[in-house]
């Protein structure tokens, strides 16, 4: 079987539908790494079109069903059925699959303290209790991912259902289809985010379908997180999303909003809402506008 970028495949999973498209041939993902070496540093994340899609399909989740763990499990079964060919490969090869999760499907933290000593386990290990005393959650029913902080003193936690990874294993093996990598959208937005934001104090902001996900950051680096739920006709309000934001700010911090500048990425946003209440607003070009979620989280695997 060739292992090459051609056989791979990209898949976002959503909370009502999964989309998934072909990753791009290894040239033209050269080509985009070329092209964002060109454009350089901040100017890559928020300029840089995003990369090709040879081909995709979308799945609905059926409307009891969205939501659920079951829902999203029959709609990636199904995504891998529809999922686009690729010419040339045979029809009994295993295909590989990277898969971005929405943030709906997990939990988050930024934990402070000196993990530098820690081997990994433990790291998780605080973590899964961290999430098991905060959410109530069974620490034996989560599986967490975590991402260290240059430096050791910080770390970006995620809590997911077990019953929803093993799920998901379960289903790709069925589907010969081997799991290169299973992410969560916000973690891959922070990390473009990143090369974008200045030293100064800042708020990346991210707009999901259900969720309004803040991470606080200062000289690049994490400082808190926080995070508000979304109802069905806030999305489409920008005022809203402001003062929503605003809220969480002021959860997370003692800093004025007026010395931080917000970075803004997700579902549309309009930045002249948030200017006033911070020292200035930015979007990210983290995507094609007018994307559906699926398929945001479907370009992070790309």
């Amino acid at each position: 079987m060739s292992r090459s970028l051609n056989d791979a495949l990209a898949v976002g999973l959503g909370t009502c539908a999964v989309a998934v498209g072909v990753r791009p041939s290894r040239l033209q993902y050269l080509r985009r790494l070329a092209q964002r070496a060109g454009l350089g540093g901040r100017a890559a994340v928020s300029a840089a079109p995003p990369p090709p899609v040879v081909e995709h399909a979308s799945i609905e989740m059926a409307q009891a069903q969205c939501f659920s763990e079951q829902g999203a499990l029959d709609a990636l079964r199904q995504a891998f059925e529809q999922a686009p060919g690729v010419s040339g490969r045979a029809a009994n090869s295993k295909r590989r699959a990277c898969i971005v999760l929405d943030d709906f499907w997990a939990n988050h933290a930024i934990l402070r303290g000196d993990f530098r000593a820690m081997r990994t386990r433990e790291v998780e290990d605080i973590a899964r209790s961290y999430f098991a005393e905060t959410f109530g959650l069974d620490a034996d029913a989560i599986v967490v991912r975590a991402a260290m902080q240059r430096g050791g003193r910080a770390l970006f936690a995620s809590a997911l259902s077990r019953s929803l990874h093993e799920g998901i294993r379960d289903v790709s093996d069925a589907a010969r289809v081997e799991v290169q990598s299973l992410k969560l959208g916000l973690p891959q937005m922070m990390n473009r985010a990143r090369r974008a934001v200045g030293g100064s104090a800042s708020m990346l902001v991210v707009v999901a379908e259900t969720a309004l996900h803040a991470v606080l950051m200062d000289r690049n680096r994490w400082v808190a997180y926080g995070a508000q739920r979304l109802f069905a006709d806030d999305a489409g309000d920008a005022l809203r999303l402001a003062t929503i934001a605003e809220q969480v700010f002021e959860r997370c911090t003692n800093a004025r909003r007026e010395d931080c500048t917000i970075y803004l990425a997700g579902l549309g946003l309009d930045p002249s809402a948030f200017e006033g209440r911070f020292a200035s607003a930015r979007c990210l070009r983290d995507v094609a506008p007018g994307a559906s979620a699926p398929l945001r989280l479907m370009e992070f695997a790309l």
